[in-house]
């Protein structure tokens, strides 16, 4: 009578177990139930697609439903590139989004110095009516502000500082906006045209120290205008 008590015990902890088993599946099993039901281009302003990196979620090769799907930027890193003091290398612009089975949605997004590229979750709200509506792995940011000119610039006249091949202007400042840069390559052949300061600006997020620049102009050389980084300019020729 014991074996048989202790081999009905045995029995009823096996088909629990077994039950339990199957009433739980594992998260590659979950994973395999979900599909992508839509993926498309983001269309928006590129200046609605600028992102940190929350570090709340890594980087995928693929939207997170298929088997062969890889992890390619751990979150930690992630996290410490939301916070770098870079340049501006580190943002991050998104250009696909993708939504799952389950309502999550992902964005494939690029850093501007296109080290880092995948796909990466971005909250359960369609973000592509709205881009800068995102959570989970990013969040929008703004990349540099604009502010008023103030009007010492009215009456000052400034030149590029002792000439150099470093100095550039730009279409936006550096590493502001994805894959738009340098307008002119050298600025050391028009050192001694007189500019003027139309605009003025900062990087954001600690990016370059938030640093300032300023949009010139050059009347004798018009494919000199552009935005410059402060201290590449001077009042003194």
């Amino acid at each position: 009578m014991k074996t048989i008590t202790s081999k009905l015990i045995l029995g009823l902890g096996l088909t629990l177990a077994i039950g339990a088993f199957t009433l739980t599946p594992t998260d590659t099993e979950a994973k395999s139930t979900m599909t992508v039901t839509s993926n498309q281009a983001l269309v928006a302003d590129g200046n609605s697609r600028n992102y940190l990196t929350t570090g709340a979620a890594p980087l995928y090769s693929k939207v997170p439903v298929y088997k062969s799907t890889k992890v390619v930027t751990k979150a930690a890193v992630l996290k410490t590139l939301g916070t770098t003091a870079d340049a501006g290398q580190t943002y991050f612009r998104g250009y696909r989004a993708a939504q799952t089975s389950n309502g999550d949605w992902y964005l494939k997004v690029v850093s501007f110095d296109k080290t880092y590229r995948g796909w990466i979750f971005a909250g359960t709200t369609d973000p592509t009516t709205n881009p800068s509506d995102v959570s989970g792995g990013l969040k929008a940011t703004t990349t540099f502000q604009e502010s008023t000119v103030p009007t010492y610039f009215a009456n000052t006249t400034m030149y590029f500082t002792t000439p150099k091949a470093s100095t550039l202007t730009y279409v936006a400042p550096d590493y502001t906006q994805y894959k738009v840069g340098r307008n002119l390559n050298a600025t050391a052949d028009f050192y001694k045209d007189p500019l003027t300061v139309t605009k003025v600006g900062t990087k954001q997020n600690n990016r370059d120290g938030n640093a300032t620049y300023y949009y010139v102009t050059d009347a004798a050389h018009p494919q000199v205008n552009g935005w410059v980084k402060q201290s590449d300019v001077t009042t003194s020729r």
